[in-house]
């Protein structure tokens, strides 16, 4: 009589940490994900200066998309700039990926590794340099006026192509380069031994079989080039772009229900190019790699070799001009015509007074967002691909969703929710720190989960039967055990986070300014000797970051950006 039953005995004893984990989990999503993008969805559809209410909901947002010539014009600036960007970086990185596959030339290994240079610079600083090579004194202007060819003005159309052209082909051209190495010959010889001459071959054959390495880069690249706003924001003077135009009616007009309205269409159009991506490479059947191989046919005639390394590594150099520009900048005081003049020291002594304020806060919020990022991104990452539990899928969508969105968007959604209210986090740390740790878990979340996937459940079984509780058999079996690529996630997630701009160029206050926006704030003060030294101590400092995460994982720093 008042005994405890053999049922609520085991209830007792039952180990709820996972559950509490899951939680935890399912708690960061809802509040800080979920709630803001679905504020953010309704705002929309609501005039500016009312209430949100079904009753004021309308479709006046959305309808400056066709009454509003500033608005169109950015929309079609964002469809112009990113198709010409995917098909310049398509023109050139694809015939750039077959020659290095596939003709014999001097030190490849070297111009694949120089070649992802451009990636991991970021996309505002590559923007500034091309300001001092091509602005209106610049040193590549004065050399192509002194030949009789006038280029368009950098501010621009012209400025924002080029730069984000020989920012992102490199994204073409690896992938390209390892679908053409991989491929199986044999139908190329088959072909050849039929008659089929070179070109036939290429089209017919070749081109094909790559198709969904060709439709992973260029979507990638259009959704970067259409969500991207340090490069419009730099170069784009006048040309308005989505990003920009959300930037405007937040900063200038303090319009967050125009901005909900702008973000949801860029949303959109990001989410239907992936389904575009995945419908194309769904509608054919793709066999590049067999059990039975051959050996690749590498042409070593003469012409050929010469026509590759002129091409290839003239590529790689121009598109290395940013990089050597920004250092040569930051030691002189100003470069108009073919040389810099007055050499200076004084713009790397002036960094120590940044070492307090951007540079202290840069490494404070990109170290407090990755461990925040590898911890949420860790467990989320565990408890859908161990446990499984009702809804793990749509817990698995909803921490990959920030990959499709915007940066400025994720600040947009962030400032419309805790802006006012019960929780307010606007100009604080905290709001920072959280869109950061939701742009970048799903870096760690992917990493850890391919880590899980190549791990025996038999081992984290054999522990609990021991007696161990969950958490001890994370800690003591499953952790060191995914360690690997759970740092080598959040090592690449502090390297991307040293250098965001897109979405804390929203949120940042006085007392939360980063490295980025002061490099950024410089650049529109006109200060480019500065600018050029803050890029520089920022562009190495990712550098060696990234080297250390392929130094790590044993991987070539190609072979780290070869995506898809």
């Amino acid at each position: 009589m008042g005994g405890i039953t053999p049922s609520a005995r085991r209830l007792l004893h039952k180990d709820y940490t996972v559950y509490l984990v899951l939680g935890l989990g399912v708690l960061f999503v809802v509040v800080f994900l979920a709630y803001p993008l679905l504020r953010t969805v309704l705002i929309a559809f609501v005039p500016n200066g009312r209430e949100l209410s079904f009753s004021n909901m309308s479709l006046v947002n959305f309808e400056k998309f066709l009454t509003s010539n500033l608005y169109r014009r950015s929309l079609i600036n964002s469809f112009y700039i990113s198709f010409a960007v995917v098909g310049l970086t398509m023109l050139i990185g694809v015939p750039m990926g077959y020659l290095v596959a596939r003709v014999e030339i001097p030190g490849k290994h070297v111009l694949l590794s120089l070649s992802v240079v451009p990636l991991i610079m970021p996309a505002f600083l590559g923007a500034f340099a091309w300001i001092i090579l091509l602005g209106r004194n610049g040193a590549l202007r004065y050399v192509f006026e002194r030949v009789g060819i006038d280029l368009p003005p950098i501010y621009g159309p012209f400025g924002v192509i080029l730069a984000m052209t020989l920012m992102y082909y490199p994204f073409v051209f690896l992938l390209s380069e390892g679908a053409f190495e991989t491929a199986n010959p044999t139908l190329e010889e088959s072909a050849a031994v039929m008659g089929a001459r070179l070109p036939r071959i290429l089209r017919t054959i070749s081109l094909p079989l790559i198709i969904p390495s060709i439709a992973a880069g260029g979507i990638l690249i259009f959704i970067r080039a259409i969500s991207n706003f340090g490069v419009p924001a730099i170069v784009g003077g006048s040309t308005y772009v989505l990003p920009t135009l959300i930037y405007f009616q937040v900063n200038g007009f303090w319009n967050l229900h125009a901005a909900a309205a702008i973000s949801l269409v860029s949303v959109l159009i990001t989410g239907g190019a992936l389904w575009l991506q995945r419908y194309i490479v769904s509608r054919r059947e793709y066999e590049t790699i067999s059990a039975s191989r051959s050996k690749l046919h590498i042409h070593r005639h003469p012409v050929a070799k010469a026509l590759a390394i002129v091409f290839c590594w003239g590529v790689v150099l121009v598109s290395l001009f940013p990089q050597f520009t920004l250092i040569v900048m930051s030691f002189f005081k100003t470069w108009n015509g073919l040389w810099p003049r007055g050499f200076t020291l004084s713009h790397y002594l002036a960094i120590p007074k940044f070492l307090s304020g951007p540079i202290k806060n840069t490494l404070i919020l990109a170290t407090s967002s990755s461990l925040g990022a590898a911890m949420i991104g860790t467990l989320i990452a565990y408890v859908v691909q161990r446990r499984r539990p009702p809804g793990s899928a749509v817990l698995d969508y909803a921490v990959m969703l920030p990959f499709i969105l915007p940066g400025i968007v994720v600040a947009v959604a962030l400032l419309s929710s805790f802006s006012s209210g019960y929780l307010i986090l606007r100009g604080t740390y905290w709001i920072m720190i959280i869109s950061f740790v939701i742009r970048r878990t799903p870096y760690v979340f992917r990493s850890v989960s391919a880590g899980l996937t190549q791990l025996d459940p038999a081992l984290e079984e054999a522990s609990i039967l021991s007696g161990a509780t969950w958490f001890q058999t994370f800690r003591k079996v499953t952790l060191p055990l995914i360690f690997p690529t759970l740092a080598s996630g959040t090592i690449l997630t502090f390297a991307t986070l040293l250098t965001e701009l897109s979405t804390s160029i929203l949120l940042y206050s006085a007392k939360t300014r980063t490295l980025s926006i002061a490099i950024y704030d410089s650049v529109n003060d006109g200060d480019y000797g500065l600018a050029s030294a803050l890029a520089v101590v920022l562009f190495f400092t990712v550098f060696a970051v990234t080297y250390a995460i392929n130094r790590y994982t044993g991987k070539s720093m190609a072979a780290s950006f070869r995506i898809g």
